[in-house]
């Protein structure tokens, strides 16, 4: 008797972002994110989920409520902050005998808009009721609207992307997001804070941006050459950006740091 094949759905992560205009923190702007997630059908077309029941977003810890729970298709999430960062996603299906499905997501802004494809793989071993459900043919989405997208897209859903405008030196970012800009703002202190005792990482990333053209490029060699695998180090040679989250580099790098940049700034 032949076994059962398993069963494919392909989904999508889709991020939209914006600037806030007349907001920053740490000198970085203020921008404000949305994401949310569709099915794919063999079209290309997106489609419903009705196989999920909710999904959890885990964020930064540096969130208030660093877990959301999101119900309702298509399971949008809205922020805002500062900093990228990875977050994990997870998917949780009608039958709870299914375990969530689980995925990394990165939260950047190199554009406005951009989806990721995802394809969920279920077992042959499921309940007859939740194979039925995953074959059940499911309405389509012709004219998916955001439900607070000042930008409008139209239902050919156009995809907008900035342009990405390169500097002649590097831009050193702290991917540090918040949501609370005046918890961050009143939370650092000159004697450190709570992922180091020698280092205060929002004065620190306020350092960067005073920093010349030639020091970022000597700094950025100088983490490189201390970088472990536990640090979080992403560099974007396209768009001439390096990316760092401070509170895994470490307090003596940390502190380094902060005497590289009280040499430069003297």
């Amino acid at each position: 008797m032949p076994q059962p094949k398993s069963i494919r759905k392909e989904i999508k992560v889709i991020t939209d972002q914006n600037i806030i205009k007349g907001q920053k923190q740490n000198g970085f702007h203020v921008r404000k994110w949305k994401i949310s997630l569709c099915g794919v059908n063999a079209n290309g077309e997106e489609e419903t989920m009705p196989y999920v029941d909710h999904v959890e977003y885990i964020l930064h810890q540096t969130f208030e409520q660093p877990v959301r729970k999101v119900n309702d298709y298509p399971f949008i999430l809205q922020e805002k902050g500062w900093g990228e960062f990875d977050m994990k996603i997870m998917l949780h299906f009608v039958d709870k005998s299914v375990p969530p499905f689980v995925l990394d997501h990165d939260l950047n802004f190199q554009s406005t808009h951009y989806e990721v494809p995802q394809t969920i793989i279920f077992k042959s071993d499921l309940k007859p009721s939740f194979v039925k459900l995953l074959n059940l043919p499911v309405s389509t989405i012709s004219d998916r609207e955001s439900s607070n997208d000042s930008t409008g897209d139209s239902a050919t859903h156009k995809r907008r992307r900035d342009t990405i405008v390169k500097d002649k030196a590097k831009r050193v970012k702290d991917d540090r997001s918040s949501d609370d800009e005046s918890r961050a703002d009143s939370s650092a202190a000159a004697s450190g804070d709570e992922w180091g005792d020698k280092v205060d990482v929002h004065q620190l990333a306020k350092k960067f941006q005073l920093l010349q053209p030639e020091d970022l490029v000597e700094l950025v060699q100088l983490v490189k050459a201390n970088q472990t695998s536990d640090m979080y180090v992403k560099e974007d040679g396209e768009a001439g950006e390096f990316h760092i989250d401070l509170r895994t580099l470490g307090s003596d790098l940390l502190a380094e740091l902060w005497q590289f940049c009280e040499r430069k700034l003297e």
